[in-house]
């Protein structure tokens, strides 16, 4: 049986947005799965992203070139994205990596 949407809003704790001048995101702690993750909102678009702790762990592994492959959005959208269709990203490097 589906949870009410007053039910899920009981499960959902907003903890804050983060800004500047490129971006706007809304972070919420998200207890109705099966263990506590992080709900991530872009309010540009809306799009959102539930992150469990393993995903959020593996960020603080992540080298600088990584972080720098995730810019997808604002300014960086076209750029980013013009890198990987034409070979230059990592996508497009295969298994040679």
């Amino acid at each position: 049986m589906p949870k009410s949407e007053h039910a899920v809003a009981a499960e959902r704790r907003h903890l804050g947005e983060l800004a500047n001048e490129f971006a706007v995101v809304s972070l919420t702690l998200d207890t109705t799965g099966n263990g506590p993750r992080l709900l991530v909102e872009d309010l540009e678009s809306g799009t959102q992203v539930f992150l469990s702790p393993l995903e959020l762990a593996s960020f603080t592994l992540a080298t600088d070139q990584d972080r720098a492959d995730w810019l997808r959005v604002g300014a960086y959208r076209d750029e980013r994205r013009d890198l990987w269709v034409h070979g230059e990203g990592r996508a497009a490097a295969g298994s040679a990596g």
